[in-house]
């Protein structure tokens, strides 16, 4: 029998399998990665991230639940997974589970394309509830168990 955190992996990503669609997205994120040079499709995709979160602002939280609440109720309507706020002294850190899946696609750069995506939507959102442009929001990189860590974090 598998685990409680399997079982809700394969349900999101069974949810989140739209044939075409899938493949296209797969198509630009590789597409963007493959003609830019450098960090230049990364940072496209972080653009591209922080315009989808102003088309879908999130409401104002007065608490860290409140905001997890909220960016989960967000990632719901894209089928886009889970979050998990784990905050620190100077730092909160994302941690994102059941995040689409492509399944023809290099899972290496599939995985950079979506955090970079992701990293723009978060620090939109983020600035939008008082934090700062100045404050960066950063993927930690490569995670097991499909996990995607961002850390959201002041100056020491």
């Amino acid at each position: 029998m598998q685990d409680a955190h399997a079982q809700q992996l394969a349900y999101h990503q069974r949810r989140q399998c739209k044939p075409g669609w899938q493949d296209l997205v797969q198509t630009l994120f590789s597409g963007i990665l493959a003609t830019a040079e450098g960090e230049d499709g990364h940072q496209f995709l972080r653009l591209m991230g922080g315009d989808l979160a102003r088309r879908h602002p999130l409401p104002a939280c007065r608490t860290v639940g409140e905001l997890e609440d909220n960016l989960n109720r967000l990632l719901a309507g894209f089928d886009w997974g889970e979050v998990t706020l784990l905050p620190g002294d100077r730092s909160l850190t994302l941690a994102h589970i059941a995040w689409p899946q492509a399944p023809h696609a290099d899972q290496g750069s599939w995985q950079a394309a979506f955090a970079a995506v992701l990293e723009g939507t978060y620090a939109v959102w983020l600035q939008a509830q008082g934090g700062h442009e100045q404050v960066p929001l950063r993927w930690q990189g490569p995670e097991p168990q499909h996990t995607l860590m961002f850390r959201y974090q002041t100056g020491l």
